[in-house]
């Protein structure tokens, strides 16, 4: 009897699984996600097209949701959205952490497809995502008496936000698949 004890506790740490696969996985995908969070907020505003910087957050997450699954990829979005909002001047403290907790989980639903590892399919979920979230927090600032103009947000912001988000998903992509491997 005293021999099927280790056993046990042998097989739950066998089924105890990290959403990586292995702690290093997780720790540089943490660090990648910090990287990603810290040139958001330092170096993207400087890279404006009209009123709409790229949004390498929402890349990031995307990457992450459809390379592990909606519940590595909502977390990942909530992380990153939050420390997003600790880190930049925000108005509203939350909304972008569950904007970005939608598209992780969201995202992640494409795990199990085949399109997961093409580029096509995770690169447009970047773009639409990233609409997604300006649109969530322009709907938010208005709910809230913030004067929002629709037709400035679309024209000024939206559009140059979504092409700059394509013309950078590709690295942010490569780079999470770097650090990830493959789709599980």
């Amino acid at each position: 009897m005293a021999g099927d004890a280790p056993t046990v506790v042998a097989d739950r740490r066998a089924a105890r699984v990290t959403p990586g696969g292995d702690m290093r996985s997780l720790v540089a995908l943490a660090a990648l996600g910090v990287l990603v969070v810290l040139l958001e907020v330092t170096v993207m505003p400087y890279i404006q097209v009209a009123d709409g910087i790229p949004d390498l957050i929402c890349g990031w997450v995307v990457a992450v949701g459809v390379l592990r699954g909606p519940l590595v990829g909502g977390v990942a979005g909530f992380c990153a959205g939050l420390l997003a909002e600790l880190t930049a001047p925000v108005g509203t403290l939350g909304v972008l952490a569950l904007l970005y907790l939608a598209v992780g989980a969201f995202c992640g639903r494409y795990t199990e497809r085949p399109e997961a590892a093409g580029l096509v399919v995770p690169l447009s979920l970047m773009v639409v995502a990233a609409g997604f979230v300006q649109v969530g927090y322009a709907v938010t600032q208005a709910l809230l008496g913030a004067d929002v103009s629709p037709a400035r947000t679309v024209i000024r912001l939206l559009v140059p936000q979504m092409a700059l988000t394509a013309l950078l998903g590709p690295p942010v992509l490569l780079a999470v698949r770097r650090v990830l491997k493959e789709p599980r």
